[in-house]
């Protein structure tokens, strides 16, 4: 019997060898990575890898040595000590995306999450307690949510100042929304329009649900897909700790979203959620192009003001050339025009890891009077880059204080 044992032990080992033999007659060395990657490379696998390395004369990162040592430790089955790697990678380098996500992939299936949980936390704590420049302004008293996709946390200033941090779940699948069904969470700027009164909401929902308007103004003109996106809770025991698990809502603990909701005004809260919420970002001078809007408005000046709408601008009855007809008219109309902007909020928005903002939102009180009319209201406008300018794709406006 244990003749038997050495054959089949000195036939495997010649097999493996054979492999290997037959991937250098072949000048195949991706074989060789494979097996490294799955924890399985061979001796001379290892020997194969240090020789290709040996010209590579940068040292890694000290927080990438430890990203790789945890895809290593994961690949053996060893979870806690990846999670231990990954969790030392994010406290070198607090944006390092992949780390986070590797952590989130394994947090549910290891015992006692909540120790890790714990730890993340006071990462995110410390890494947020200075607002993102994605805030670029924001009234002392009013709230912007912000969701990160990457880290699985929500986040609450109000205006600058940190004032919430709560763990949350998003969809299946981490990439951005496209299209119905595919389990994703969009990325983008919302607000909230409804809240759903617990009767009318199915029991898997916690009994809070509020509204969010995917898709927005943006969404639509890149032809993306989908509706019901939701902030809401569960019926599930800590649903909000097991990270990618939903059909693209945001889900939040129920005893959480009771603080939370008390923070939420319909149709005048914004929520922006990112795949990571960048502090590296180039920002446009939007505070002066918004001024400049504003004078050009209240001057009269109807070719400047025109000249700052998009060419793919909407309303409600029609395009631009629509836009341009009314505009004229009701502006040349009037002998004086006063435009007032208060409580002005604006936040930037940029897509999956691009250094540059694809659009912002600004949201503000506005109280407009002339010699003929006057009204007040919640202003939201869509700005977007066009031909290198910043330009209104749309403006949304309800009547009210």
């Amino acid at each position: 019997m244990l003749k038997i044992k050495a054959f089949l032990l000195v036939l495997l080992l010649g097999s493996a060898f054979s492999y290997y033999v037959e991937d250098l007659e072949r000048g195949n060395v991706i074989n060789t990575f494979k097996r490294f990657i799955e924890g399985k490379a061979s001796e001379y696998d290892l020997y194969l890898i240090k020789s290709l390395t040996e010209d590579i004369k940068n040292d890694p990162p000290e927080f990438f040595r430890l990203f790789s040592k945890g895809l290593m430790a994961e690949k053996r089955g060893n979870l806690k000590l990846a999670i231990e790697n990954y969790l030392r990678s994010i406290e070198l380098k607090p944006d390092y995306n992949p780390s986070y996500f590797r952590f989130n992939e394994l947090i549910r299936k290891v015992e006692n999450p909540e120790i890790f949980r714990k730890r993340i936390t006071e990462i995110i704590r410390k890494r947020f307690s200075k607002a993102p420049p994605v805030i670029i302004k924001n009234p002392p008293d009013k709230y912007v949510f912000l969701v990160e996709k990457m880290s699985q946390y929500m986040l609450i200033y109000k205006g600058k100042e940190l004032e919430g941090l709560y763990p949350v779940t998003t969809g299946r699948d981490w990439e951005d929304k496209w299209v119905e069904g595919d389990r994703r969470t969009p990325e983008g700027i919302y607000y909230f329009t409804e809240f759903i009164p617990p009767d009318r909401l199915p029991k898997m929902y916690g009994g809070i649900a509020v509204v969010l308007n995917y898709p927005n103004p943006v969404d639509k003109l890149l032809g993306k897909g989908g509706s019901g996106i939701w902030l809401h809770g569960s019926d599930e025991n800590n649903r909000n700790n097991i990270p990618f698990s939903t059909r693209g809502c945001v889900v939040a603990d129920n005893e959480d979203l009771k603080t939370i909701v008390k923070k939420i005004k319909t149709d005048n809260t914004l929520i922006a959620i990112y795949k990571e919420i960048p502090f590296n970002i180039k920002l446009d001078d939007v505070l002066s192009f918004l001024r400049e809007w504003e004078r050009s408005w209240e001057s009269k000046d109807y070719e400047k003001y025109i000249s700052m709408y998009s060419k793919n601008f909407r309303w409600k009855r029609g395009g631009l050339k629509e836009w341009k007809r009314y505009k004229k008219r009701v502006i040349l109309d009037k002998k004086s025009i006063e435009v007032d902007v208060e409580d002005l909020t604006v936040l930037a928005f940029r897509r999956g890891m691009s250094d540059e903002v694809e659009y912002y939102v600004a949201e503000f009180l506005q109280r407009y009077s002339s010699d003929k009319y006057s009204d007040v209201g919640i202003k939201r406008l869509y700005i977007i880059k066009e031909d290198g300018k910043l330009r209104i794709l749309r403006e949304e406006f309800r009547r009210g204080g």
